[in-house]
């Protein structure tokens, strides 16, 4: 059985249409939401709830956590999930996690599966990204995520080292993309979080370095909907709402610390028989193994994590007591069916509005 500490929900402005056909009556700017797993069904012993997130009562949630040797680069498993209106107009899905390498002086892939790219920012990356999301789809706009930098600010280090140095820095932000669908124009936003190291040796005494860049990309989150009809401040809730399942983190932490276990003694074997070729590259390649090895560690325990914004409310049908909502909205109620509802109106009323009993949340002192 697993069990969750809390989970966190995401109430968004949707179109009063869309509101209409989840509870006639209700205002535009509250939405009744429905929590839904996204599902690993073949990772472990028996399927298991990857993450959970809420989505407008009557959208379709479909996908989860995919494994398979294309996804050897990523420790074998990847996310392909999305949730859909009625009409499947309006979407909301994971962008997979993603991971290449690159270097100036021909050495192969420290890691099997991974694509050799000289991508060296996140607004290159999601320009490559949108052109794969939607076919002819093309970026309207790029705008960096502080506060999701901020998040990740820990990883944003220079180490020297006696060759050189190694340096890992974290770029955030999102961009705004437009395609055509069955003739409806139709945009959409992409948010995401990369984490890129660079592993620098300038010691080759004529001005040139020896660069090993390699850059890793968080899942992510895509929302697409017709022009016009795309909220971001809905999308941004929902994709707070991401919560990962306690159980199911922990047993994805423990495959991926074998898999960087394995990397580790592979690293060594490969430098052992550099060195008896050449001591001096030796030296070089295995300061950069070590490195790089030190930085995919520590992003391996982010894998599968999903950034998001909460407030706490007393909840005492939680357990715990408390459960953490999306920050964006002022207000927020439970319904005796289990479910929430989030709303900037003061004056809405589970019962008057949606014809169902609940009662409001406080926030936690």
């Amino acid at each position: 059985m697993i069990h969750i500490r809390h989970f966190a929900l995401a109430a968004c402005l949707l179109l009063a249409s869309a509101v209409q056909a989840a509870a006639p009556g209700a205002p535009a700017t509250t939405l009744h939401a429905q929590m839904v797993q996204v599902m690993d069904m073949n990772g472990f012993e028996r399927p298991t709830p990857a993450l959970f997130v809420f989505v407008p009562m009557g959208w379709r949630s479909q996908g989860g956590v995919q494994w398979g040797q294309q996804f050897m680069c990523n420790n074998g498993y990847n996310f392909n999930w999305v949730a859909s209106s009625p009409d499947g107009l309006q979407t909301v899905g994971i962008l997979p996690q993603d991971r290449w390498e690159s270097n100036n002086y021909g050495a192969p892939a420290s890691s099997p599966g991974c694509r050799a790219l000289s991508i060296s920012s996140l607004q290159q990356y999601l320009q490559q990204v949108v052109s794969r999301l939607r076919p002819g789809a093309r970026m309207l706009d790029f705008r960096p995520r502080p506060d999701l930098m901020a998040q990740l600010a820990a990883y944003n280090q220079r180490t020297p080292m006696p060759m050189g140095e190694s340096r890992t820095w974290v770029e955030s932000g999102e961009a705004l993309f437009a395609f055509t669908q069955d003739g409806r124009d139709m945009r959409g936003v992409v948010t995401a979080s990369a984490i890129f190291s660079l592993l620098r040796n300038s010691s080759l005494g004529n001005g040139q370095t020896m660069d090993a860049l390699s850059g890793s990309v968080l899942p992510g989150f895509v929302a697409t909907a017709p022009n016009g009809q795309l909220n971001l401040k809905m999308t941004e809730a929902i994709r707070q709402s991401f919560v990962g399942n306690p159980g199911w983190q922990q047993a994805i932490a423990n495959h991926n610390m074998r898999i960087a276990q394995g990397a580790a003694a592979e690293v060594a074997k490969r430098a052992k028989i550099i060195a008896e070729t050449n001591d001096y590259i030796s030296l070089i390649r295995k300061e950069t193994y070590a490195a790089r090895g030190r930085s995919e560690d520590r992003i391996a325990r982010d894998r599968g994590n999903v950034i998001r914004g909460e407030e706490t409310y007393s909840d005492s049908g939680s357990a715990g007591g408390t459960v953490q909502l999306s920050n964006l909205y002022n207000n927020a109620w439970k319904l005796n069916d289990g479910s929430y509802v989030l709303s900037d109106d003061a004056g809405f009323d589970p019962w008057k509005d949606l014809h169902l009993e609940g009662k409001r949340l406080e926030r936690a002192q």
